[in-house]
Order: structure tokens, then C-alpha cells, then sequence
């Protein structure tokens, strides 16, 4: 939280906003705030939403709850930052937190990998586009990182760190939240300025391996998916009592 990070590092400020990014305009209000007491000088893109599902059984609007976050809000938040430093001659940094999914693909999470797919291009994209402004883009494709939050949703039948993750990754474990900051920090620094377009994999070899995230699904029953459908619900009900 803010308060921990001022409290280990005294002297620095941290400031916090709430947006929804997938509303263009409430992303514009929130960089027009930060701006007003300054400017940032570089972005890290880590919204997401995600859940397991068979593709047949999502709604529209199910997807969309998935794209609206992963790919509309990373571009709102994305594009609204570059212009401003576009406009101010302002060199700066972008970073975006992916997935090995946009390389393989991935069945059950067909919007996350999609829209995950759609920010690696933009990536690319923008990191040719922009370069000549002073503004690089890069982004790190974590492979299995369990945290409460997305574990609830994507591994819902399983508890702590699944051995299936264990034994099909040649590294024999599943990531660390460090391993994955200290990569995020080794981008966003200014020690490697020529570093651009770049979808950097963390993920122990496992994508080299061969292995999906969630090829062993395959062999679920429609009992199974049942259970996953009830369980997820239950986390999402569970996070609006704890936001309420």
C-alpha cells in the first residue's frame, strides 16, 4: 500500500487515485489530476481481469467485462499518457504486464488472451511509433505467479501452488512476486534506454516446454466446470462484501 511504501522508504510521496479505465473520459480526469501536481515520466499497465470459463459458456457481456479492462482501459490509459508527453517533448517509459498466452494462446481464458494479444501489437506498435518522441514501450509476459485474487479465479478447484505447475515447468516452481517486480524495475530504468518493443518472457522456461497454463483442463467434466462456475462466483462475491 502507499502507506507501506512511504513508511520503508521515508521522504518519497505516494499518491493514489481510483479510476475505472474503461471509461475514456474518467481516465482523462484522473491524468488531468496528476498532471496538476506533476507530470509522470513513465506508466506500468496492470489492470487486468480474468476468469476460467469454457469459451461456449461466456455472454457478451462476459467478454466484454474481460476486454473493456485488459485491452480498451490499457490503451485509454496508454494513449492519454503519450500524448501529453508527446505534446511536452517529454521523454518516458511504458510498461505492460501480459501473458506467454499472447505467443500460444490459451483455452478457457479466450478474452484475457485475446485482449492480452491486442496490448502485446499496441506494444510494438507504439514502441516504433513513438520512439522518435523519446518514449519507449516494453512489456513482460509472467507465466504461473499465484496471488489470492487471480488464483481464486483461475485455479478454483486447487489450493496453494497446483504440482501441476511444479512438474511441467523445467524450473520446478511457479514465479515470485519479487522475481516479477524486479523485472518490471529493470525495464522502467533508465540504465536501459535502448530497450524498445520488446515482450519479454518470465516464466521459468515453461513456454519453451511446451506446456500450456491450462492444457490440463482439457480433461475436466462438465461437473468440474460446474464447481469452477460456483467457486468463482463465491470470490467475486466475497470481493464486493470486502469493497462494499
Amino acid at each position: 500500500t502507499a502507506k507501506q511504501v512511504m513508511a520503508k522508504h521515508p521522504g518519497r510521496r505516494v499518491d493514489t487515485h481510483t479510476v475505472d479505465i474503461r471509461v475514456a473520459t474518467a481516465v482523462e480526469e484522473m491524468i488531468d489530476r496528476i498532471w496538476a501536481t506533476g507530470p509522470l515520466d513513465g506508466l506500468v499497465n496492470n489492470a487486468a481481469g480474468n476468469f476460467i470459463s469454457q469459451t461456449k459458456d461466456l455472454s457478451p457481456r462476459a467478454f466484454d467485462a474481460i476486454a473493456n479492462i485488459v485491452l480498451h482501459g490499457t490503451f485509454y490509459m496508454t494513449n492519454t499518457c503519450g500524448k501529453r508527453w508527446i505534446a511536452e517533448k517529454r521523454k518516458a517509459s511504458v510498461l505492460s504486464v501480459l501473458t506467454t498466452w499472447v505467443w500460444t494462446g490459451s483455452p478457457f481464458v479466450v478474452p484475457s488472451a485475446m485482449s492480452k494479444a491486442g496490448v502485446a501489437v499496441m506494444t510494438q506498435s507504439l514502441a516504433v511509433e513513438w520512439a522518435r518522441h523519446g518514449i519507449r514501450l516494453n512489456a513482460i509476459a509472467p507465466g504461473p505467479f499465484p496471488t489470492e485474487g487471480a488464483w481464486a479465479r483461475l485455479n478454483p478447484l486447487q489450493e496453494g501452488n497446483d504440482s501441476r505447475y511444479n512438474t511441467r515447468n523445467p524450473m520446478g516452481r511457479v514465479g515470485k512476486p519479487h522475481e516479477l517486480a524486479n523485472m518490471a524495475a529493470f525495464l522502467m530504468s533508465e540504465e536501459v534506454e535502448y530497450i524498445n518493443g520488446e515482450v519479454i518472457a518470465i516464466d521459468g522456461g515453461m513456454g519453451i516446454m511446451g506446456n500450456g497454463t491450462f492444457a490440463h483442463m482439457m480433461s475436466y467434466s462438465e461437473d468440474d466446470w460446474r464447481r469452477i462456475r460456483e467457486q468463482i462466483q463465491s470470490t467475486n462475491a466475497a470481493d464486493k462484501v470486502k469493497r462494499s
